[in-house]
């Protein structure tokens, strides 16, 4: 080989080697990507906030829709717990005063506790007044309000896979100030004239159903005492329903539309001003999952005014009167309480539990498909950090929301045991 020729294949490789390195050749590119990592930070389940900026896909290597299901199992967790610890101290407190009202003066450590000694304290003062007495409970219905934009919120939050017009729960009926002419119910501030329904109490002459003594006439028969069914005269100690010709102090089902004094439920010939939701929320267009959720949250944060009782009692002797006295006073001065915290459950608090348990459930027993949600590289990891920040937190939720479907059943039950 010639120098020429030699110099020539020299250049020739030097090409070949410029033209491999530009293709990448065996060597690893400078700006490669790093291999993705499992975080190990768990958010503070008793922060809402914090639980709902935390970014689940990112940070444990997931599917949008698997940390959208792990968010709101998070979030479900979270209301159960506000549930339950709100559930133990209010119904404690409304159960433990019937017992006591009614001869118990035990001292109970929670709230299921407090209920199940009051089913037995009822049941028995209901044994002593004989198998003919019979009960009614009459009831003004309180007006239970909660945040209008809560579920759309709420739903924005655990659901990014739906557009934001999706999201939106709009609900039934809304409660506020009417500046105008009110259509519906109005709650007023105090005693006023009601034109067309009256529930809660009465200064004057009634006609309807009264929870406390009736003096006049009950059914056209004269009657200075128990009226189980239309009371026309006057209504003393107890809640009524129906005309009232005098004033009226708890809540008007209004005949026509009127100026309404305190809180309007319905509509309004003018915008209503603090506008509330007071009837149901129609369900938002997400997920299974975060629908539980949103419905719990919907459940802690209503709150109800305190609906006026009253219990009549017939067909006890006049032996039993002291009986008779002391279980309508122990209901009328207790059982306010004790509704005021099922009115805010709602009729289906107790399903909306059940769904959060197994919503709960689910994803708990679900880590290994969520953390495969991300790849395998990552889900050995992932499935391991989901059980370490999850597992305990969801299996106490698990038990708390037994534990409240419990005691919803038990507040029930004095309810029930108490007017059967």
């Amino acid at each position: 080989m010639t120098r020429r020729d030699a110099v020539a294949s020299i250049s020739s490789l030097g090409l070949v080697a410029v033209v491999v390195a530009a293709c990448g050749g065996a060597s690893k590119p400078a700006d490669a990507p790093p291999t993705a990592t499992v975080s190990t930070r768990c958010p503070d389940l008793a922060k809402a906030d914090e639980v709902g900026a935390f970014e689940f896909g990112k940070e444990y290597q997931l599917s949008r829709d698997a940390a959208d299901k792990l968010k709101a199992a998070a979030l479900t967790s979270m209301e159960v717990s506000l549930l339950s610890d709100k559930l133990d101290a209010e119904l404690g407190i409304a159960c433990a005063q019937i017992s006591h009202d009614l001869g118990n003066k035990g001292d109970w450590r929670s709230g299921g506790e407090a209920c199940g000694a009051a089913i037995k304290a009822v049941h028995e003062a209901r044994a002593k007044l004989g198998p003919k007495a019979t009960t009614q409970l009459v009831v003004r219905s309180p007006v239970c309000v909660a945040d209008a934009s809560l579920m759309t919120k709420c739903a924005s939050i655990c659901d990014s896979s739906v557009p934001a017009g999706r999201v939106k729960g709009e609900c039934d009926q809304k409660a506020g100030r009417c500046d105008g002419n009110c259509e519906g119910v109005c709650e007023a501030k105090s005693a006023a004239k009601c034109e067309g329904v009256c529930a809660g109490a009465c200064e004057g002459p009634i006609r309807g159903s009264c929870g406390g003594r009736c003096k006049g006439t009950c059914d056209g028969k004269n009657v200075n005492g128990p009226c189980p069914g239309t009371c026309s005269g006057t209504c003393d100690k107890g809640a009524m329903s129906g005309e009232c010709q005098g004033l009226c102090s708890g809540s008007c089902k209004l005949k026509a539309p009127g100026i309404c004094h305190g809180i309007c439920s319905g509509s309004c010939t003018v915008e209503l001003t603090d506008a509330k939701c007071a009837g149901d929320f129609k369900t938002p267009d997400v997920s299974t999952d975060c629908r539980a959720r949103c419905e719990l949250a919907v459940i802690n944060q209503t709150e109800c005014s305190t609906p006026q009782v009253g219990l009549v009692i017939t067909g006890t002797s006049a032996r039993d009167r002291e009986t008779t006295e002391a279980m309508k006073s122990a209901v009328d001065k207790s059982f306010p309480a004790l509704l005021k915290i099922l009115y805010e459950l709602g009729e289906k608090g107790g399903k909306r539990v059940l769904n959060a348990q197994a919503v709960i459930e689910g994803t708990r027993t679900s880590f290994k498909e969520l953390a495969l949600s991300g790849g395998k590289g990552t889900a050995s990891a992932a499935e391991a950090q989901l059980t370490r920040c999850f597992d305990e937190p969801f299996k106490k939720a698990e038990v708390a929301a037994a534990t409240v479907k419990t005691s919803l059943d038990q507040a029930n039950a004095v309810k029930d045991e108490a007017t059967k």
